[in-house]
């Protein structure tokens, strides 16, 4: 896990919640001081995951998440 404080990881969480919310207008955002008007929204959805655990995990220390399974492929024998 990077080294950031728990201060640091909710100002980006945040960050990418308002660019978000920016792109489902269709408007420009800004973040660290640079102005963007589009950009795509897969990006913006990864990062706000990436910063949103990163909270996660600093909000709860030692709790584990849930581990979930990927898919099940059936086969006869």
């Amino acid at each position: 896990m990077p080294k950031m404080t728990l201060a640091e990881a909710q100002m980006m969480y945040k960050l990418w919640c308002d660019a978000e919310a920016a792109l489902a207008t269709g408007k420009s955002y800004t973040i660290a001081g640079r102005s963007m008007t589009r950009t795509d929204m897969n990006v913006v959805l990864e990062r706000k995951r990436y910063y949103g655990r990163i909270v996660d995990d600093l909000e709860n220390p030692g709790m584990k998440r849930r581990s979930k399974v990927r898919g099940i492929t059936p086969f006869d024998r």
